[in-house]
């Protein structure tokens, strides 16, 4: 992601940014419009040295606990692999309910 990313952070909707999750730093973290929804505007960025908030988009999860719960999603389903739309569902949940995506709450 380079220099650029640490100035300006990756914009989009935010299934575009979860599609790119695994590019996407591990120091960063989600930011995204309410109400939440893979439609949201979105911005993966890194708060700055004092904690501060490099947007005005609402905080919604820390890349890496993002990519956790996907990673849980497909544990739990028995490896199958999460679509974009499902892996969004899986991390929204997460940042709302602070618990990974039951089985039963499947997209």
């Amino acid at each position: 992601m380079g220099a650029l990313f640490h100035t300006e952070g990756v914009h989009g909707s935010l299934l575009q940014l979860i599609e790119r999750l695994a590019e996407l730093p591990d120091d960063a973290t989600l930011y995204a419009a309410r109400p939440w929804s893979p439609e949201s505007d979105a911005v993966a960025a890194i708060e700055g040295p004092g904690g501060e908030s490099p947007t005005e988009l609402p905080h919604l999860l820390e890349v890496e606990l993002a990519r956790e719960a996907v990673d849980v999603w497909s544990e739990w389903r028995k490896g199958r692999r999460p679509t974009a739309g499902d892996a969004c569902a899986a991390v929204i949940h997460y940042a709302t309910h602070d618990a990974y995506m039951p089985m039963n709450v499947d997209t």
